[in-house]
């Protein structure tokens, strides 16, 4: 009996290991949020070089991978309409000088690129997210800033066509008001 026990326990494992893999949530398959993501891909890095220039007050690569009319959508403004916000207008003419105005106010700015990952959604959606801590140092009020940062870069082809961003715009409006008094 014990010489017929562990010739079937080896058998057994054999056919376990041969049997087909189930799913265990056949459902996610038709879920369109479900995708593939990665942070070494081309989206990603045009990300990570987009932030890069912004610390050095460089607007060009603003220039090289958003569309004219592109979308910012943030809180900076109190633009709702019907519950929803409206972005900001400008497109990107309108985005980069507000990108470069940041350097009016702040140096030392620095945003981590270690956590940008693209996420392309099995319907075809493809965004790209950033999260990180922005610094910098009042040039007004000398004081050290750090605010948690939240990006979402939509694209369509290879140009951004949407960007939301999520942070909270204290430390700034404090600086702007700071720059008035000196």
């Amino acid at each position: 009996m014990k010489k017929l026990l562990l010739p079937l326990m080896v058998l057994a494992t054999m056919f376990a290991c041969t049997s087909p893999e189930k799913k265990a949530d056949a459902v996610a398959s038709d879920d369109p949020r479900t995708g593939t993501f990665s942070s070494k891909d081309a989206k990603s890095q045009k990300v990570k070089e987009l932030i890069e220039a912004y610390m050095k007050n460089d607007s060009s690569k603003i220039y090289e991978y958003y569309v004219d009319t592109v979308k910012i959508y943030d809180q900076m403004a109190n633009r709702q309409e019907n519950g929803k916000t409206i972005p900001n207008p400008g497109g990107r003419t309108g985005f980069a000088a507000n990108e470069r105005m940041n350097h009016d106010y702040f140096t030392n700015i620095n945003i981590p690129t270690d956590l940008i990952t693209t996420f392309e959604f099995k319907d075809g959606r493809v965004h790209t997210g950033l999260w990180g801590l922005w610094t910098g140092k009042g040039k007004f009020s000398n004081k050290d800033i750090s605010c948690p940062l939240h990006l979402i870069f939509v694209w369509e082809g290879d140009k951004v066509v949407q960007e939301y961003r999520y942070f909270d715009p204290t430390a700034l409006m404090e600086e702007v008001a700071a720059s008035k008094t000196k």
